[in-house]
């Protein structure tokens, strides 16, 4: 597999992310208030849904970096997918080298029933057959154990971010649950999280201010460490209303965790 993106002819799109969008994960991701506030969510999410020695699949590992938030909920076996090369190998330069392999997301290369738990984050939205993909996240999870998925909220947001991303959508809370439902799962929880980055995604991606900001991608783009502690501990306080039952109307990105019952 060639390690520079792949473009998909008839649609004009490309396949997966550009080369320098891994490479700016791996830079920035242990350190980073929008990657350490989603793996927080994960951990809240998923405490004590998870048994000591438990099999977790990462679909869209990335850069491994949600591995130890896996490996401090219980999981000692973990094996992480993704289908860029140059992510994988960013991947493999941690200390121990994680478990990774290339491949599709449909199909996997898994046994039915053969995970604990199964996490994808910010991939959904890549894939041209979502619902295909969760399907076979159910298929390979047993009954009842829970799949922590994230991913990009409104179209109307579409920026070039979401190109260099290689996205194919982004979604509302009623299209991803039809999605997630619609590959056999039953929803345990979706909501709307980054409420407060809604404000200046609007400003940055369909205003004239937009010309003043970086080219890089707004979420995890460089920023002065007092503003990325105030990030950070605003959506410390998003998690904790939305795991205390209180509704958050919007946000930039929406979180879903769902089982599947046979």
């Amino acid at each position: 597999m060639s390690n520079v993106s792949r473009l998909d002819d008839s649609l004009g799109l490309e396949v997966q992310p550009e080369d320098g969008y891994f490479d700016l994960m791996a830079d920035v991701a242990a350190t980073h208030w929008w990657y350490r506030a989603r793996r927080h969510r994960m951990a809240e999410e998923l405490r004590g849904r998870l048994a000591r020695g438990a099999r977790a699949i990462d679909v869209g590992t990335g850069t491994a970096e949600s591995f130890g938030t896996l490996q401090n909920l219980g999981a000692t076996t973990i094996v992480g997918t993704d289908l860029s090369m140059v992510a994988l190998r960013h991947a493999r330069r941690r200390s121990p080298a994680p478990p990774v392999l290339s491949c599709l997301a449909d199909p996997l290369p898994f046994s039915d029933s053969c995970a604990d738990v199964l996490i994808c984050t910010e991939v959904i939205e890549h894939l041209d057959d979502d619902v295909g993909a969760m399907r076979e996240f159910a298929r390979v999870l047993k009954p009842y154990e829970p799949c922590f998925i994230t991913t990009s909220s409104y179209m109307f947001l579409w920026s070039e971010h979401d190109v260099r991303a290689a996205h194919r959508r982004r979604y509302r809370l009623g299209e991803l649950r039809s999605a997630v439902e619609g590959a056999g799962f039953v929803v345990d929880r979706l909501c709307y999280y980054y409420s407060f980055l809604v404000p200046l995604a609007i400003l940055s991606r369909k205003t004239p201010l937009g010309r003043f900001s970086s080219e890089t991608d707004e979420e995890t783009s460089s920023m002065h460490p007092l503003l990325d502690k105030t990030f950070y501990a605003m959506a410390w306080v998003e998690t904790w209303l939305t795991m205390h039952k209180v509704p958050i109307p919007f946000g930039l990105s929406i979180l879903c965790v769902a089982h599947t019952e046979s």
